[in-house]
């Protein structure tokens, strides 16, 4: 073999763009030991719990005066989800409500898919078949991990199998399943991580979220980072674990929609520690496509290689601040070896026999500037 052709590993998936309706606190049994959702959701006003932050009634209000001026502009196919509390353990008659203002809006083609995020402890199967029937097509579980000392340690008050059985109940009733997944959590480890993985690859779900544990101010673990007790993953180990992660979950077709906490206004200045970086998406996602690509090299002759780099993925390819240009000259793609193309796929060939049909597609590529 002389040439790969090859597609990015990750799965391809419709995007969607969503409207997030954001419930801090509201709903939760307790908080966290590292949960700081009113710095998380950018609704901070030194508010710490649900009783001093919106209250339902206003967060309503917004959502029915946001609904309408998308569906007057004219705006469809868009996505809703309620962030930042435990959907599933607000007051029924507050879930009827929010499900039903929504329901106008899915008839007009404005919205056509609605998520909510909830504790795997706050998950009853007769009330998710009413939850699908009132509209709700995706359910995502704060999972966090399914590691039993982490759990503890988090203070999150269920058991691995609960965490388990609340995916397999969404998926029974028929809803999709999202997965939030915190590594470097208290009593958290690499092979720990790998196996919160492994689980989740297990139980298939339709989406992935992955947020890295920060130490955020005003939070218990704030208190336990000062007094020495914890310490959070550094940035470098963080990317490492997560791009495996990606190339793992790839493998198995699940997409992984968010990597890291967007950067609100309020969020940056309460970081105390933690790995951190605002371009952290970035990083893993490239880190895991230089691991994939340098694994996939290994079936050609040995270097020098030449690459056509589809043109969306050149930023992935060079990685953040170009940090893998060294690993791809070792591995014999040298910066002249290396172009852009509109093509959706990468090809990879040796310079030391190129095929015949390779000589007309190459003068198609562009230099990568």
């Amino acid at each position: 073999m002389n040439r790969l052709r090859l597609f990015h590993p990750e799965p391809v998936r419709k995007r969607l763009r969503i409207i997030p309706i954001f419930l801090p606190y509201h709903g939760c049994p307790h908080r966290c030991l590292y949960c700081a959702q009113h710095l998380q959701t950018g609704m901070s006003s030194g508010t710490q719990t649900a009783s001093e932050g919106p209250t339902l009634e206003a967060i309503h209000a917004k959502m029915v005066q946001t609904l309408a001026l998308l569906t007057t502009s004219g705006s469809k196919g868009l996505g809703i989800a309620f962030y930042g509390g435990t959907f599933t353990a607000l007051p029924v008659e507050w879930q009827e409500r929010f499900l039903k203002t929504v329901q106008p809006h899915r008839a007009a083609g404005t919205i056509t898919h609605v998520r909510g995020s909830t504790r795997p402890d706050s998950i009853k199967a007769n009330h998710l078949s009413w939850l699908r029937e009132n509209g709700l097509d995706m359910v995502e579980l704060g999972i966090q991990s399914f590691e039993p000392e982490v759990l503890r340690q988090s203070r999150r008050g269920y058991e691995a199998e609960t965490a388990v059985q609340a995916c397999l109940t969404v998926r029974k009733y028929g809803l999709e399943l999202g997965v939030q997944l915190m590594p470097g959590l208290p009593g958290s480890s690499i092979s720990g991580w790998f196996r919160d993985v492994d689980q989740t690859r297990a139980l298939t779900p339709e989406a992935v979220r992955i947020y890295p544990c920060l130490v955020l101010r005003d939070t218990p673990l704030s208190q336990a980072h000062r007094a020495g007790s914890f310490r959070p993953w550094s940035l470098s180990r963080t990317i490492w674990a997560v791009s495996r992660a990606l190339n793992s979950l790839w493998r198995q077709g699940i997409p992984v929609i968010r990597i890291g906490l967007a950067p609100e206004g309020t969020l940056t200045p309460a970081i105390q520690a933690g790995p951190w970086h605002p371009a952290l998406g970035h990083m893993a996602k490239s880190h895991a496509l230089r691991a994939w690509l340098t694994q996939a090299m290994t079936a050609l002759p040995e270097a020098p290689h030449q690459i056509c780099v589809p043109k969306r993925f050149t930023a992935e390819f060079w990685g953040h601040e170009r940090e893998h240009a060294r690993t791809w000259r070792r591995l014999g793609l040298a910066p002249s070896n290396v172009r852009s193309w509109e093509r959706p796929y990468f090809l990879v060939a040796s310079l030391a026999a190129p095929p015949p049909e390779m000589i007309p597609v190459l003068p198609a590529c562009r230099p990568t500037p």
